[in-house]
């Protein structure tokens, strides 16, 4: 049985609406000062363009975002307004989100019973992977050097097998030391 992306999709969307509320978004925001105040644009917006409703948010001019945006949550900004809110607080914010998740899915698991459990704790693993970004990204994901792209992003998970749980979960620039 094979899936297409809109199957796969379906199911991605089923998976976070059921560890991801708009309250427990908002929540989340205002933990990592992505919101600050009540406003119109709410934490689950920025959510919704930057995962469900634009594939190239990096590359689509405001104006189209803002448009997407007003016809699907019925939000209306300026594109200034929404250039504004692409910041620092916004990236911590959708990191922390996938962080969270991948927390909730693994805790919702049951612990490994396994023959070392009595001998050990924990068992560690600890993995990281890069991806190579355009170079324009260089000045917020700096490479290691050495390779034709100047911009790399780590992605580096650590995680307890005995237990099911994630211990740390890091999105950063390649040359941070694992």
């Amino acid at each position: 049985m094979s899936f297409s992306v809109s199957d796969e999709m379906n199911l991605f969307s089923q998976e976070l609406q059921n560890y991801l509320s708009p309250s427990s978004l908002q929540q989340l925001a205002k933990e990592v000062g992505f919101v600050q105040r009540t406003s119109k644009y709410q934490a689950q917006e920025l959510f919704a363009l930057c995962v469900w409703l634009s594939q190239q948010v990096a590359s689509t001019p405001l104006t189209q975002l803002c448009s997407h945006l007003e016809a699907s949550t019925g939000v209306l900004m300026s594109p200034e307004g929404l250039n504004q809110r692409f910041n620092g607080s916004a990236v911590q914010f959708l990191q922390q989100v996938l962080a969270n998740l991948l927390t909730q899915r693994i805790h919702s698991t049951q612990e490994i019973l396994h023959p070392y459990s009595t001998t050990f704790k924990r068992i560690r693993i600890l993995d990281s992977t890069t991806f190579q970004l355009p170079d324009k990204f260089s000045s917020h994901y700096q490479g290691s050097g050495g390779s034709s792209h100047t911009a790399v992003v780590k992605f580096q998970l650590e995680y307890d097998l005995l237990s099911g749980k994630f211990l740390h979960v890091y999105v950063g620039e390649r040359r941070e030391n694992e």
